[in-house]
Order: C-alpha cells, then structure tokens, then sequence
C-alpha cells in the first residue's frame, strides 16, 4: 500500500510537461490576466504616482598627488608606479590619496554635520544618529574612483535635486576642512619630530666642535700639516746628515782624526744625528717639529674632523625640512581641487519606472502562474489518493 502511494505521489508531481504547462495557462487564463493586470496596475499607481522620484547630483575631485612634510620631502624624487596599482602590487600616490578622500568622506566625521545641518534625523524619522549615518552613508551617498585618470566622483541622492546639491558641496567643503585639519596635524608631527632631531644635531655638532677645539688646543691648530712639516724637516735633515757624513769620510781619509777639520766636521755630523733623533721621538708639546705618537695623534685628528663634518651634514640635511614642516603646519590653503562641481540635476537617477512596472508585471504573471500549477498539480494529487483508496 505504502509502496503504491509512492508511485501515485510520483506520478502526481513527478512528470510535468509543457503541454500541461499551456493547459493549465488555457483553463486559467481570465485568472491570471486579471491578476497580472491588477499587479501592473498597482506598480504603475506605486512607481509613477507614489514614490517619489530620486535625484543625483555629482561633483568631481582631482587627485593634487602632493606631499608635505618629511615624507614629501623623502619621497619627492620617487617615480608614481601608476600600473602596480591597477594589478594590485602597489599603490600610487594618487590612489593613495583618492582613497582617503573616500574615508574622510564615509566617516562620521563628516556626516554627522551635513545630517545634523539638513535635519535628516527629523525627515526620516530616525531616533539615532548612527543610524541615520549608516542609511546616508549605504543609500544616499556614492563613490567612485577612476585611477587612471586620478579623480574621485561624489555623488548624493536626494528626492529633491536642490538639496541634492547643497549635500554635495557641504560634503566637499568638510572634505576640505579635514583633510586640512589632517595636514596640519601631520605636519605638526613632522615639525615635531624634526625639531627634536635638529636641536639634537646641534648639539652633537656643537659638542664635535669642542673636542675638536680641545685636541687643537693640545696639539696644535693644524696637527696633521705639523706632522707633514716635522716628517718634511726630518726628510731634510737625513741629506743633510747623509752628506756631511761623506764629507767627514773624506776627510778622515785626507787628515788624521786629531786634525781640527775632522773633529769639527765629526761635531757636526753628530749635532744632525742627535736633531734627527730628537724630532722622530720627542713627544715634548711645546715643541713645533716633533713626530713621537704621530699615527696616534694624526688618527685622532682626523676622526674629531670627520665628526664635525658629518654632524654639519645632518644639521644642513634637517634645517630645509625643519623650515618647511614649520611653514606646512601654518599653511591653511584648500587642499583638493574640483574639476567639476555639482549641479542641480534636471532628471531623476531612480526608480527606472517602466523598467519597474514591466519586472514587476513579469513577476507578477510568473507568481500567479506558478500558483494555478501548484493548486492543479495538488487536485490532481488528492483525486489519485481518493482513487487509490477506493480501489
């Protein structure tokens, strides 16, 4: 019995085809025009008469692709890698910004002034502002980007074109209010931070200065041309000792040594070895020609030189940067340019009112049919069970 239930209940439901499909259409045909007919009407009544027509008016924003601050100033020399972006391996500069652009506009921020500005909450009836924030910000408000090309379009919809516009440049007015806010506050940052690391190269430059000063004051003004001078004298010194020495041979080979010549020439070959001996390691201060801890002493002189000139590099790196972090965080000029502003919009955006009346009108007639199929499907199911138990 169970089992031939089965097979009734298939066949009930199982095969349908579209000869069944027009019969039933046939049977109930006034039926379903009628409803149909009545569903176009009503989305007629609804869409032309009811709803109120949706209005867009759009501004376009350029991307100024500038910086400010220590990163504009690091980063000026470096090229816009423009087509990374596109396959998602980079990001340029103008993206960059367009994209804050974006996030100034959907936050908060900057919402709330234009939805407490045109009374919003009140018009749509809304108890918090963060829901009224959320609805302008998924309905209202729309954004679009074209990287290409570097601009950001920024568009409201409103049912009443004129307020339309006037959301629109409120909301670029705020764009430009915070991302100045935004700069200034970047740039204080910067000029913060550069300050600290400038009054810091002073004094590491200051302090270069004075221990080059005290080395100088110990070992002279110039050590290593005192060095050169002393080696110089040195040099001079040993062809002098080398020639007076050939001479005391000679006359050493021409005289006896007791002679007076050669003890007079013997006292001057030794006054030249003891001078010699005397600058290549004598470590006396006071003395101008001396060339005892030279390495030492020409290494130390060298290294407090190339501190200050490296501390006088960083101190000439940071001043352009420091002046200009200090005039960025006065600057308080409009930060985003607009190629288009908004209009008034002369047709509406929304509801596609043919287009809706005609889905509607489909869906409508496809619902109906859909029902005449379900309740001839189910009699048909009913009148083969009552069969099956009178048999």
């Amino acid at each position: 019995m169970e089992e031939k239930d089965k097979n009734i209940q298939s066949d009930s439901f199982g095969s349908f085809t579209i000869l069944d499909l027009i019969m039933i259409f046939l049977k109930n045909r006034k039926k379903i025009f009628i409803i149909t007919g009545i569903i176009c009407i009503i989305s007629i009544i609804l869409y032309f008469f009811v709803f109120d027509l949706i209005y867009l008016s759009t501004a376009t924003v350029k991307s100024s692709t500038t910086k400010s601050g220590l990163l504009g100033a690091l980063d000026a020399g470096l090229p816009d890698i423009g087509e990374l972006d596109d396959i998602g391996l980079g990001s340029s500069k103008s993206a960059r910004e367009l994209a804050a652009y974006e996030e100034i506009l959907m936050s908060r921020r900057c919402l709330e002034p234009l939805i407490v500005k045109y009374d919003l909450m009140e018009r749509e009836e809304y108890k918090f502002m963060e829901d009224a924030v959320k609805d302008f910000r998924e309905n209202q408000l729309t954004l679009s980007q074209e990287k290409v090309a570097g601009v950001l379009y920024v568009g409201v919809f409103d049912k009443d074109p004129l307020l339309a516009k006037e959301m629109v440049e409120f909301l670029l007015a705020e764009l430009d209010k915070i991302n100045i806010e935004l700069n200034v506050q970047n740039a204080k940052n910067n000029r913060e931070f550069i300050e600290k690391r400038y009054f810091q190269a002073k004094e590491d430059l200051t302090r270069s200065e004075d221990s080059l000063k005290s080395f100088q004051f110990i070992y002279g003004i110039a050590p290593d041309l005192q060095i050169k001078a002393a080696a110089q004298s040195a040099f001079t010194l040993e062809a002098e000792l080398k020639a007076e020495e050939v001479k005391l041979d000679v006359l050493r080979k021409i005289l006896s040594s007791d002679q007076p010549e050669v003890k007079t020439q013997e006292a001057k070959v030794n006054s030249l070895r003891d001078k010699i001996a005397n600058i290549q390691t004598s470590t006396d201060l006071s003395e101008f020609l001396r060339l005892g801890n030279s390495p030492q002493i020409a290494m130390e002189f060298l290294r407090f030189q190339r501190e200050v000139e490296i501390q006088t590099k960083i101190l000439t790196f940071l001043l352009p940067l420091y002046e200009q972090a200090k005039i960025e965080e006065k600057r308080e000029t409009p930060t985003i340019l607009v190629l288009d502003k908004p209009y008034v919009a002369e047709r509406k955006k929304k509801p596609k009112r043919l287009t809706m009346v005609i889905i509607w009108t489909v869906v409508g007639f496809s619902i109906v049919l859909s029902y005449f199929i379900l309740i001839s499907k189910w009699k048909e199911f009913k009148n083969k069970i009552k069969v099956s138990k009178d048999l």
